[in-house]
């Protein structure tokens, strides 16, 4: 019985303890969301604290994009590890490397894995995102099918280029919480991109609406005056109707983009009308393929499992795609780079 009230007590008493770590987590991802959202607001318009309520308003976007950035930073393949091994047998890395030298003096030259190995002198590796942009190019070729050679077969070919490397953390799990706060701050940055090009529009619009008005003002007032004496009436007559079709046009435009960005409540509601769609900001799909070593793309089959390249594509909402991979590069597959020399 003693036994049995012990074992009771600290189940009891373990779920206490998770019961309180729980709230704990949530306080802290509250806290962590307010914090956000106070950032937010500063890079928007820090009179938007003003509003009652603009917390609650931009809270649930916050928690969206939090969601959709974990989403997202799963869908990135890897850690894979780059090496002079793996860039002979590996068809990611041979792929995304014409050559080893190229593919060392990339991640050498980068200033963030320079301070990395110097700041972590313990750390045997840097775990980190590799980016960089994808070209496709077609052209006509020779391609066996068993004994026989096919001539004039299209053939597309992918090259990669722009590379840039960040991140560099100590383990995957750093990495992964790094660049889901990326996509974070990429989606925040969208977000302000779009309010920023909203307004410039809106201000255009109200310039543009004042130039007519003027223009207008102009032509009827020398219609009255002595300039009919030498212009033709009717093509005053049609002048002021061409104008005022044009300032009708814009008028009604301008009426409607004020309501999204013309107040502070309307630049509020904006935003968190951006905001909780961050697919809209940023999308993240899956890119599989195969290649042969001459960086081709064959066909897609089981057969050729073994030349397959796995990376993500991000689509940012400018319609700017790049691709990445979560990479591992090893301290010592670092290269020594000739020094640059120093014109006195």
């Amino acid at each position: 019985m003693s036994n049995r009230i012990q074992t009771l007590s600290a189940t009891i008493s373990k779920l206490f303890r998770l019961q309180r770590q729980k709230r704990a987590d949530v306080a802290q991802r509250r806290q962590y969301i307010n914090q956000i959202v106070e950032n937010i607001i500063d890079d928007i318009d820090p009179r938007l604290r003003c509003i009652m309520g603009y917390k609650k308003a931009l809270s649930p976007c916050v928690e969206q994009v939090l969601s959709y950035a974990e989403q997202v930073c799963s869908l990135l393949p890897g850690p894979m590890l780059f090496t002079k091994e793996t860039h002979r047998t590996n068809a990611t890395v041979r792929t995304l490397f014409s050559d080893f030298r190229t593919m060392a003096e990339v991640f050498s030259q980068c200033e963030q894995v320079q301070d990395f190995f110097n700041n972590n002198p313990s750390a045997d590796r840097a775990y980190l995102v590799l980016g960089m942009r994808m070209k496709e190019s077609q052209a006509f070729g020779m391609q066996q099918q068993g004994d026989i050679i096919i001539k004039d077969v299209l053939q597309t070919n992918v090259n990669f280029d722009d590379y840039r490397i960040t991140h560099p953390s100590r383990d995957e799990e750093s990495l992964r919480y790094n660049l889901r706060e990326r996509a974070l701050h990429e989606c925040v940055a969208q977000t302000i991109k779009k309010l920023i090009e909203t307004k410039s529009f809106n201000s255009k619009l109200e310039e543009d609406e004042i130039k007519l008005k003027m223009q207008l003002s102009i032509i009827k007032n020398q219609k009255k005056g002595l300039d009919s004496i030498i212009h033709d009436n009717y093509m005053q007559l049609d002048r002021i109707q061409e104008i005022e079709t044009k300032l009708k046009e814009i008028e009604n435009t301008h009426s409607e983009v004020s309501k999204d960005v013309g107040t502070l409540d309307a630049t509020l509601k904006k935003a968190a009308s951006i905001l909780i769609q961050p697919s809209e900001l940023i999308e993240v799909s899956r890119l599989s393929f195969c290649v042969d070593r001459f960086n081709q793309i064959i066909k897609d089959n089981a057969e050729n499992e073994e030349f397959r390249v796995n990376l993500a594509q991000i689509t940012f909402s400018e319609n700017e795609k790049r691709v990445g991979i979560l990479a591992v590069f090893p301290r010592n597959e670092l290269i020594l780079l000739p020094i640059k020399p120093v014109f006195l």
